[in-house]
């Protein structure tokens, strides 16, 4: 398949595959002799597999790390150091996986004690805004002679 039938099957732009794959984070496909840039159904698995921990916010030198035990070779060239779905290539998978996930719970604890902190402020203010003003007192306001004579009527 060519890079725009991967790009609408993946649901991404053509661009996103291309910068794919300049990050290598996808492999340098073939081309045709017209110089078309020629995707199979692995690619577009991969594709799949980017956008998914994208969203699930992982980083781009993260990304590349869990295709390289299975798909990309190393960052110099070599190949996967384990064997497809090996047990250990499962577990580094799962490594990175649960520590993207201790971060995010990290990042979730973080943001509802914010939101409670707000929460409260939120709170102080309304009570202000029902409460009446506080009075100021008597000696606070300087008297002058119109203020004097409101305050005899």
């Amino acid at each position: 398949m060519r890079i725009g039938e991967l790009a609408k099957r993946a649901g991404v732009s053509v661009q996103a595959v291309r910068f794919y794959e300049r990050r290598r984070l996808i492999r340098t496909p073939r081309r045709t002799p017209a110089g078309y840039r020629i995707y199979n159904e692995k690619d577009l698995e991969t594709v799949a597999v980017i956008k998914k921990m994208q969203r699930f916010g992982f980083k781009l030198a993260e990304i590349r790390r869990v295709l390289q035990l299975w798909i990309l070779p190393s960052d110099t060239g070599a190949p996967s150091p384990y064997d497809d779905c090996s047990q250990a290539c499962l577990r580094e998978g799962l490594n990175i996986g649960e520590r993207k996930l201790q971060a995010m719970n990290e990042q979730i604890h973080s943001s509802i004690q914010l939101r409670d902190e707000l929460q409260g402020a939120l709170n102080q203010i309304r009570a202000r805004l029902n409460a009446p003003p506080p009075l100021k007192a008597q000696s606070e306001r300087p008297k002058t002679p119109r203020s004097a004579a409101i305050a005899a009527s």
